[in-house]
């Protein structure tokens, strides 16, 4: 009998359909295809598909750099933020053997400290509950998500500050959602400090995969030398320096967001609904009545999809994307008719 595959990273449940509202994967939900098509009609003869892409993605690590004010030299650009995680902890493995991590974090980091066999830790300071780490006197190498992929909170700029002081320490700051949050990315490169963004979320551009790191120079160079050697396709380096031409635009789309992720934090609030207080384009929220379990599958009949995560912390809470307002509309008459009656 053939052994079913069982993937390690759960992506959500893939949904299909013009009646559904998917609010489970933390897609951008602002940015329709208009402005991808246009922009792919335009670029496309750019793009010669016949040869290879630039190898080290040189244009738009230039672009990056004059958008963080720091070098090209301290960016690497690569498939997505997961292979910029990838080729950040296989090459760090030779220095550490021991990754720690949130209580709640963003499930790519387990799987692959499981690939590179580093051994996991959770920060002290129960950051679930208390939104901070206890970094006093601890040192090593930290991963962590703010604003965090799971809860939308973010750690504050003195809690990832202290994780990186202690002499022999380093720190990758997955800043995925930092458009949402304001982040500013610091100038002051580190030896011992990554900072992880990606196209996928504040640019809608998940579908092609690009994310970058800034990084001290000589981190990246040892990145460029031993990455994939055409790593980040051709239309994927194009449409993503459109996207960073059209700065204001989306400047504009997350002002939007914010503001409906208020709408949508006030009405779970009205339901009775206890939240995280959210950072990102997304809420993780609880109901003290009814469990996460009865919400979801309630929802999932009326084709409205969230995401609920196993784990004794996460279990009961369910993490909503933030919608337009008619979907915050069409959300909350389904919870009115679920909860109220």
């Amino acid at each position: 009998m053939k052994e079913k595959f069982i993937a390690k990273y759960d992506p959500g449940k893939e949904i299909s359909g013009a009646d559904w509202l998917s609010l489970h994967r933390n897609e951008n939900l602002f940015i329709g295809r208009e402005w991808t098509v246009e922009a792919a009609k335009n670029l496309v003869e750019k793009a010669d598909f016949a040869a290879y892409p630039n190898p080290n993605s040189e244009p738009l690590r230039g672009a990056l750099a004059e958008l963080h004010g720091v070098e090209p030299e301290n960016i690497f650009v690569g498939n997505g933020s997961d292979e910029v995680l990838a080729d950040l902890l296989d090459l760090l493995r030779h220095r550490y053997d021991t990754m720690s991590v949130l209580d709640v974090c963003f499930r790519i980091y387990l799987m692959l400290a499981e690939r590179y066999r580093y051994r996991v830790e959770v920060l002290p300071g129960h950051t679930f509950e208390t939104g901070r780490v206890a970094a006093a006197g601890w040192k090593g190498l930290a991963v962590v998500d703010s604003p965090n992929a799971i809860t939308s909170a973010c750690l504050s700029p003195a809690d990832r500050e202290a994780l990186a002081r202690a002499p022999n320490s380093f720190l990758i700051w997955d800043n995925a959602y930092g458009e949402f949050a304001g982040d500013v990315v610091p100038t002051d490169i580190h030896k011992n400090v990554v900072v992880v963004r990606s196209f996928s979320k504040f640019y809608a551009l998940a579908g092609l995969r690009i994310g970058y790191c800034i990084a001290d120079a000589a981190l990246i160079a040892e990145m460029l030398a031993r990455k994939d050697a055409f790593n980040v396709n051709s239309l994927a380096q194009i449409m993503a320096l459109e996207a960073l031409r059209r700065q204001e635009y989306f400047n504009a789309i997350r002002d939007q967001i914010l503001q409906c992720r208020q709408e949508l934090a006030r009405h779970l609030q009205n339901f009775g609904f206890k939240m995280h207080r959210p950072a990102g384009n997304y809420i993780l929220a609880t109901h003290p009545a009814f469990t996460a379990e009865w919400l979801q599958e309630e929802l999932m009949q009326r084709h409205i999809a969230v995401r609920r995560f196993p784990g004794q912390l996460t279990a009961n809470y369910l993490r909503i994307t933030v919608p337009p307002l008619a979907g915050i509309e069409r959300l909350t008459a389904a919870l009115h008719e679920m909860i109220k009656s």
